[in-house]
């Protein structure tokens, strides 16, 4: 482990620990909040008469500018919640943070952004998180309306229907929309805290000094404040993720528990060999594959979808998605992936390829291929490098990729969304 640093505190995190806070869906709605003394009014006023502009129709956005807008919005939703600490050296640390593809959120995004039209907008009125958004009047009304008989609410039904040209009946949905995509920007940002935190922690146990090309928080700042950030970043979202319904928190808090789970395991598998396929796939399971399909799960339940189909969709993806990482590991170099190519086996790491390759070597070829795995020096990694390329084992896990791409996209085949199945695509098909 490095020795932990001190580090001086800039005055640029001293202002960000006092700013205010601004609310990151109305940055991403084009609100304009330059003014410092903006009223709760007008801004409220701001928000609506852009979701009024959009015809309250998300789906008729650009999917590709609009996600690029809200990907922005949820980290600066993330940064907001950090600066909440008012900790000065907390925040510094966490503004050196690359929060990479965000796969996660794209997942959500692309689960529930069909769900950000008019006619999703009643249906927002049985979330109680939501229905707080609501004015007290119209709570009154709605519940007035609830007490009623049939033949009254028909009644009711009729006059509503003579006064439509009348009355501004967009303003509810506007803010029922507005507080919903509010809603999916936190449960993206508590998404991608939590991913951070998990990779702050892996940093240390790895001994990384590198992440996404660039210095680590552990090799800057130290392992110390690395693992105490780490720390913070969970205890905020799981603060956040209170304001989430049962169900959902409880996905989300119990897919961590896996994730630590299978960190655990994998430290445990570290320094020697590990043959085992079902060990390397549960790892998988536990350390990847279980906050993916918690993030498609969780956006399912807050869009009233069948939360089985897109579990089964994120578990799937998660699956493949580290499979390829497996694979570019050895096949990609240092510049494209931002870390040192063949990191795995430096770090001990029994993954896919070197699994499949070890099972198809002879008894005297396992010996040479265990040696140079344990002494991992950069003959031995060139040893075992041209060894996998002598075989189909990197292939053969490629096929393995695709298969669970195929179980992804056959759980969703029927929900006809064509913005999942191209993320499935992407998968197999990244090339970092």
């Amino acid at each position: 482990m490095k020795q932990d640093k001190k580090q001086s505190i800039s005055s640029k995190a001293e202002s960000s620990a006092n700013a205010p806070m601004l609310d990151s869906s109305a940055q991403l709605l084009g609100a304009d909040f330059s003014k410092k003394d903006l009223s709760q009014m007008d801004f409220a006023k701001a928000v609506f008469s852009k979701l009024d502009s959009a015809k309250l129709d998300f789906s008729k956005l650009d999917f590709k500018e609009f996600s690029a807008q809200v990907l922005e919005s949820i980290k600066s939703r993330c940064s907001e919640w950090v600066a909440e600490s008012k900790h000065a050296n907390t925040i510094e640390m966490y503004s050196k943070i690359n929060h990479g593809k965000m796969m996660r959120s794209k997942l959500v995004l692309s689960i529930l952004a069909p769900t950000l039209t008019p006619s999703s907008a009643p249906a927002l009125f049985a979330d109680s998180a939501l229905e707080s958004k609501i004015p007290e009047s119209k709570r009154a009304e709605s519940k007035i309306s609830e007490s009623k008989s049939p033949e009254s609410k028909r009644a009711d039904s009729t006059k509503s229907t003579d006064s439509a040209k009348s009355t501004d009946s967009t303003a509810p949905a506007s803010q029922l929309l507005h507080a919903k995509l509010s809603k999916i920007i936190d449960l993206c940002a508590i998404i991608e805290l939590i991913q951070c935190a998990s990779l702050l922690h892996d940093d240390v146990i790895d001994d990384a000094s590198t992440r996404r090309g660039k210095p680590s928080i552990n090799a800057s700042f130290g392992s110390k404040n690395a693992i105490m950030l780490g720390d913070v970043l969970y205890s905020s979202a799981y603060v956040k993720l209170c304001d989430f319904a049962p169900e959902i928190a409880k996905t989300i808090a119990d897919s961590v528990s896996q994730l630590a789970r299978g960190e655990i395991d994998d430290v445990f598998c570290g320094g020697n060999f590990q043959p085992d396929l079902e060990v390397y796939y549960r790892i998988l399971s536990d350390k990847t594959a279980s906050l993916i399909a918690a993030s498609a799960k969780a956006a399912a339940l807050l869009g009233g979808l069948d939360s089985s189909i897109y579990h089964a969709y994120g578990y799937n993806l998660g699956m493949a998605f580290q499979i390829v990482d497996d694979i570019l590991d050895i096949t990609q170099d240092a510049s494209t992936l931002g870390k040192p190519a063949m990191n795995d086996i430096r770090e001990g790491k029994s993954t896919l390829p070197y699994i499949l390759l070890y099972h198809t070597l002879k008894s005297d070829e396992r010996g040479v291929f265990l040696r140079a795995f344990m002494k991992a020096d950069e003959e031995s990694i060139a040893t075992i490098k041209s060894m996998l390329l002598d075989s189909d084992s990197i292939a053969r896990a490629k096929d393995i990729a695709k298969d669970f791409i195929h179980k992804a996209t056959q759980a969703i085949e029927r929900e006809n969304n064509a913005r999942l199945m191209q993320i499935a695509t992407s998968v197999i098909e990244r090339s970092f």
